[in-house]
């Protein structure tokens, strides 16, 4: 059609016996003609187009790439979002990180959904289904389905581009980031928290003892706090993993991975360094170190005991700071954690200071295989995490942010404990503790009913045996 009229156009000019205005006014409508034919053209070649055909299905969102000239960064785009966000502790920081997001991305909306907290099961029926949205928090109990189902994009080659791997913690970077197969699927926001061991200074002064440094100090304010009746360290030892924490204060000691090293293999329970440690424990618990019937005692019961001023130490994790500053009131100044654990020969203080019990576990934000401009979403999806991490802190106070949180002041007035930990933290390396983070799931459970039998009495003779047999028969 263009090329007709185009065509009539050069008859025109040839045709010399026309008068001159009549020419001109061909001319004019042929050329009006012309330019609406052009973009009616134009315009089929774009309905042909089976995105654009309202006849045609819509591609599959997964198989869409950015194109070279495409500006995924510049077109508006609405991501679906599932994540904590019931509460008003949870509210705040998801709110905080997404009005951040608005400026690093304008052009980027999310539709935000509450995570069920029913053990993941919902999570879990989603990937199967492949329904999930474009991102969502994954739990280490997910990473194989979502993977197995390519349900979940691969975020490495993009992380090793983004430069928020040099705000990420190198403890989060070495323990948290990469999975099995040595790919990034998830962006953890939540960090290694420590398993502290709390203590209250009124308690110590007010019955003249000392705050231990090292072992034979420890030992003796346990025989101290027993002799007055004062239980020194109530412990709920239903559960295996606070015994973990306590048994890695001393095995930590004599191996920077503590009770991991004997679930890899690196270290015999019977080797000498361990030996002793092991039978360092084992007095500590005849001395009395705990509460009569300890491995019957829940966490409400033990803790309730410190939290009331009626125990010298606690062991818990880092998250009971803010329960403790509503307990004890004006007199949180009393509570503190050690700087070291007394659990090592005098003079050896410092050995292996800075490895703590404690749990750092995979998982975080990571993104659907059907989100909208892939490789768009996965800077996008990395972004999200470093600020829903600092969201927490600024809103609610947290500290185990994965990301630096320098130049940002939190909203939370914070106790001397937590500033004190902020600060430590850097430092503290984080290996995992039974029930948490032990690869050999088969020993871990093992080894928890192990220490169970320890706190209840059994020698440590017949517990390194046992945990060797442990170690020989679920390598």
């Amino acid at each position: 059609m263009k090329t007709q009229l185009s065509h009539k156009l050069i008859l025109l000019r040839g045709n010399q016996n026309m008068s001159k205005n009549a020419r001109k006014s061909i001319y004019a409508i042929l050329s009006v003609m012309l330019v609406i034919l052009l973009a009616a053209c134009g315009s089929n070649n774009n309905a042909s187009s089976p995105s654009a055909s309202s006849d045609a299905p819509p591609a599959s969102s997964a198989s869409v790439e950015p194109s070279e000239s495409a500006s995924p960064d510049a077109e508006p785009v609405t991501y679906t979002l599932q994540i904590h966000y019931s509460t008003n502790d949870e509210k705040g920081p998801a709110d905080w990180a997404i009005a951040e997001m608005k400026k690093l991305y304008p052009n980027v909306t999310f539709e935000v959904t509450p995570q069920l907290n029913d053990n993941g099961e919902s999570l879990k029926a989603r990937i199967a289904t492949g329904d999930l949205p474009d991102f969502f928090n994954l739990s280490p109990q997910h990473f194989d389905s979502a993977i197995q189902t390519g349900s979940i994009l691969d975020l490495t080659s993009v992380w090793e581009q983004s430069d928020a791997k040099s705000r990420m913690s190198q403890n989060a970077i070495d323990t948290q980031l990469k999975y099995t197969d040595g790919k990034i699927w998830a962006i953890p926001g939540a960090g290694a928290g420590i398993d502290p061991l709390y203590y209250n200074k009124k308690v110590f002064a007010d019955n003249g003892v000392k705050v231990p440094t090292n072992y034979p100090e420890f030992l003796e304010a346990v025989k101290t706090f027993n002799s007055k009746g004062i239980v020194t360290i109530p412990i709920f030892a239903k559960e295996a993993w606070p015994i973990g924490a306590f048994f890695d204060m001393f095995a930590m000691r004599a191996h920077p991975k503590g009770m991991l090293a004997l679930s890899n293999g690196e270290i015999k329970a019977s080797d000498p360094a361990m030996a002793d440690a092991i039978h360092k424990m084992a007095e500590i618990i005849k001395a009395g170190v705990f509460q009569k019937g300890a491995t019957s005692t829940d966490y409400d019961t033990a803790r309730a005991m410190f939290h009331q001023g009626k125990a010298a130490m606690l062991v818990n994790g880092e998250w009971d700071i803010g329960e403790m500053v509503k307990s004890f009131g004006d007199d949180i100044g009393n509570i503190d954690f050690m700087d070291v654990y007394p659990t090592t020969d005098p003079g050896k203080e410092d050995l292996n200071k800075d490895y703590r019990p404690g749990a750092a576990e995979m998982g975080g934000i990571a993104v659907s295989a059907k989100a909208k401009n892939p490789e768009f979403a996965k800077q996008v999806a990395i972004a999200l995490a470093e600020k829903l991490a600092q969201g927490n802190f600024v809103k609610v106070g947290r500290i185990d942010s994965t990301f630096s949180v320098d130049g940002l002041t939190s909203e939370i007035e914070m106790p001397e404990m937590t500033k004190k930990l902020l600060a430590n933290k850097p430092s503290y390396k984080v290996e995992g503790t039974v029930e948490h983070s032990l690869p050999n799931k088969k020993f871990a459970t093992g080894f928890g009913e192990l220490l169970q039998k320890l706190v209840a009495g059994e020698s440590a003779e017949d517990f390194i045996k046992e945990v060797d047999k442990l170690q020989a028969e679920t390598r």
